[in-house]
Parts: C-alpha cells; sequence; structure tokens
C-alpha cells in the first residue's frame, strides 16, 4: 500500500470505470453494520467474559468503556491517518483491524492480551466512524444523501443486530462446541461478518487509489473551535448522550439478568432499545432542519431516560419492556446531536472542523460513563448508584441539548 506524503499528495484519484453505484452502496453499507456490533455485543456476554477471562468487576467496567473512550482518542487520529494514505486506504485498514482484533480476542487466554486485541478492533471502528462521512462526501456525488442515509441507519442498526444476536450465537456455539467455547465463538463472529467489507474496500482501493482531497487554496483562518459556546454545548449534549448509549450496551443486558430476565431476553431488551434508534436516524435530521421549537426535543428525550431510569431501578424486571421502548426512544437524541453539526454551521470547513471536536471530545466524555457505573456497582454491589448518577447525567444531557438547539450557528461565533 503507497505512502504517501502531504508534500507529494496527488490529486484525488479519478473512479475506474468499473466503480459502479452498487458496489459503492455494498461497501458502505457492510462496514456501517460493522461499526457498533463490537461494542454492543459485550454486553449479553458480561458475565461468561468475566468467567472465562477471569476479570474483576472493575476491569469488566473498563471494558464496557473501551469504545467510547478509543473512539474518541482514535478519532482524534483519523484525519491524519487519511492523509497519509488515503481515505480508501484507511477503511480497508480499519476493516483489516476489525477482523483482526475482534475476530481473534476470544481465542486468547491472556486478559491483557484480551484487551489489546479489544482495542485494535475497536481501532479501526473509531478511524471509520470519523472518515466514512468524508468519504462519501468524496465519492457519492449524486448518491450523497442515501448513501449517508444509509450509512447512519446501518450504524444503529448494528448495535441493535450485536445485542439481539450475540446470546442466542452463544447458546448455539455452546451446544454444537462446548460451553467454553460457545460465548468466544459468539464473541468473535463479528470478526468474521467484517470479511465482507475488508474484500470490498480491497476492491474499492485497488479502482480508486489515493484519494484524500487537496487543501484548498482559498482556506480561510479562523478561531478555534473551542472558541465557540455552541461548540462545547453541542460537545456535552454528544458526549452525554454518548455516555447513555455506551453504559447501555455495557450495563444494561446485566441489570436485566441481575433481576432475573433470562441472557437471551436481556439481549433482545437491549436490542429493541437500540433498534427505535434505527427510526430517529431517519426522522430527527428532518426535525432538526424544520422545528421551530426544536429544545423542546432533547428536553423530552431526558424526561423519558429519567423515567426509564427510575423505572429500572424500581421495577426492573416486571414492566422490563416499557423500560426498554422508553429508553429507546430517549436514544434519538443521537440522530439528533450529530444532525446539529451541520444545522449549526455553514461553511463547510467549519462543519468538518466542528466535527472533529464534538465526536472526539465527546466520545472520550462518554468513554468515562461505563467505566464509573461499573466501579460504582462492583463497591455497592447494586445498580441504585450506577441507575441515580445515570438520571442525573441525563438530565444534564437535556439542559446541554436545549443549548445547542438555539437557532444559532458556530460561524458567527468564530
Amino acid at each position: 500500500m503507497p505512502n504517501h506524503t502531504l508534500s507529494d499528495r496527488k490529486e484525488v484519484t479519478a473512479p475506474h470505470k468499473g466503480f459502479t453505484a452498487g458496489l459503492m452502496f455494498v461497501a458502505v453499507l457492510s462496514l456501517a453494520l460493522n461499526l457498533r456490533a463490537a461494542a454492543s455485543s459485550v454486553g449479553p456476554l458480561l458475565a461468561e467474559i468475566g468467567e472465562g477471562m477471569d476479570f474483576s468487576g472493575e476491569v469488566l467496567g473498563f471494558l464496557t468503556s473501551l469504545p467510547g473512550l478509543i473512539f474518541g482518542l482514535l478519532g482524534l487520529a483519523a484525519v491524519r491517518i487519511g492523509k497519509q494514505f488515503g481515505i480508501t486506504a484507511t477503511l480497508l485498514l480499519s476493516a483489516g483491524a476489525i477482523v483482526f482484533g475482534i475476530g481473534l480476542r476470544a481465542w486468547v487466554d491472556n486478559s491483557w492480551l484480551f484487551l489489546v486485541l479489544t482495542v485494535i478492533g475497536l481501532t479501526g471502528i473509531a478511524v471509520a466512524n470519523v472518515l466514512m462521512p468524508a468519504w462519501i462526501k468524496i465519492h457519492g456525488r449524486q448518491h450523497t444523501v442515501k448513501l449517508m442515509t444509509i450509512y447512519s441507519v446501518c450504524v444503529v442498526a448494528a448495535g441493535a443486530l450485536g445485542a439481539a444476536t450475540t446470546a442466542p450465537l452463544a447458546a448455539a456455539f455452546s451446544a454444537i462446541i462446548s460451553p467454553d467455547a460457545g460465548w468466544r465463538a459468539a464473541l468473535s463472529t463479528w470478526g468474521l461478518v467484517a470479511l465482507v467489507p475488508l474484500v470490498l474496500w480491497w476492491i474499492l482501493n485497488q479502482r480508486i487509489g489515493y484519494d484524500y482531497p487537496p487543501t484548498p487554496s482559498h482556506h480561510n483562518a479562523t478561531k478555534k473551535i473551542y472558541r465557540s459556546p455552541a461548540a462545547w454545548a453541542m460537545t456535552a449534549f454528544f458526549g452525554l448522550q454518548s455516555t447513555q448509549v455506551y453504559a447501555q450496551f455495557g450495563w444494561l443486558p446485566q441489570i436485566y439478568r441481575d433481576a432475573g430476565v433470562g441472557s437471551t431476553e436481556a439481549g433482545l431488551l437491549l436490542a429493541t432499545t437500540a433498534s427505535i434508534g434505527v427510526v430517529g436516524s431517519l426522522i430527527m435530521p428532518t426535525v432538526v432542519d424544520r422545528s421551530q421549537r426544536l429544545w423542546l426535543w432533547p428536553v423530552g428525550f431526558g424526561v423519558l431516560s429519567a423515567i426509564g431510569y427510575l423505572g429500572l431501578l424500581w421495577w426492573p424486571a416486571d414492566a422490563r419492556w416499557i423500560w426498554a421502548i422508553l429508553l429507546g426512544i430517549a436514544g434519538m437524541a443521537f440522530p439528533t446531536s450529530i444532525s446539529l453539526l451541520p444545522a449549526r454551521s455553514v461553511d463547510p470547513d467549519v462543519t468538518a472542523r466542528l466535527s472533529g471536536f464534538v465526536q472526539p471530545v465527546g466520545y472520550i466524555l462518554a468513554g468515562v460513563g461505563p467505566l464509573v457505573i461499573g466501579a460504582l456497582y462492583t463497591a455497592s454491589n447494586s445498580w441504585t448508584t450506577s441507575l441515580l448518577v445515570l438520571l442525573t447525567l441525563t438530565l444534564l444531557m437535556a439542559i446541554a441539548g436545549a443549548l445547542s438547539s438555539r437557532n444559532i450557528n458556530v460561524d458567527d461565533q468564530l
């Protein structure tokens, strides 16, 4: 794979005549379906992973926090990697990292190696999270809107897919192979699935070549993004809603299991919560664009989350499907926060810089959440304190979302 520096960067290579819209759609869809399953598949098997790898509660908490931390830290480096190798080649490397890290981690006996391989797989996901929208912007042309819709829907759907199918897969593999191998085979399935985008992006890379766009000669120097109060409000909104998402991915199935719910149903409950977000990915961009009182939406999401957490605190098993649905509707805060990035900026360069600030910083904040939730649960051997903390964070999310929804743009503040 060629190593391009910024000094000898070539112009974006014109797509090969065999680079068809169908190949582009399938490649985007296949990679997008791998960008959350690696995170959401851990929660339903948390007890099995802890027993099989001899992890303490603190280490399991760290494992659930890794997606947010890696998505934030490595997301900061994604643009530099894309400039070095080209966006298509970097997405190919991302698919390879998912195959290697997620596919192999469950089969090692060393707990540290398990964590290292997890980091490798999540790194591939982190880089793809940042660069996929840029790739679509460059190559999508008349299909850009359709590709972005497919991408956002598939990313959310992947979270539901991983949550719903991992526990049943583990049960099936346990019956076919052995009880100890069941959870390992189920967890590594998501690495094998990534072989499909690995092949497709290899084909695309062969036909496209180096494709990072040159910096415009008329680039306008402005203040740093962190000088914008609106950018900080959006960062807080994105970070707090992501904290909810990844805390749920990591711990919601265990909350249900501790209340007496079976592992398969616990996974389905998480899948229900995640699936409702697919609806949000379809409708919230339009709502953000047209709503005259947009602040009501994040406030409403905060209220629904609060009710859901109180329900888990008081009646976790009796009304479990109600809480799953309420938390799922509240999860529409994710597409809302993403849609605010272009809606509250005008210049494309400002939009890109805003996204590069809000998402990595927000994910870093989100990465701390599951770790704290797990530590509180381990210290008290109860979910009461953890759920009260999530309740507090969701109210702060509502406030940040309301501030982010004001009719102002970051360009004016810079």
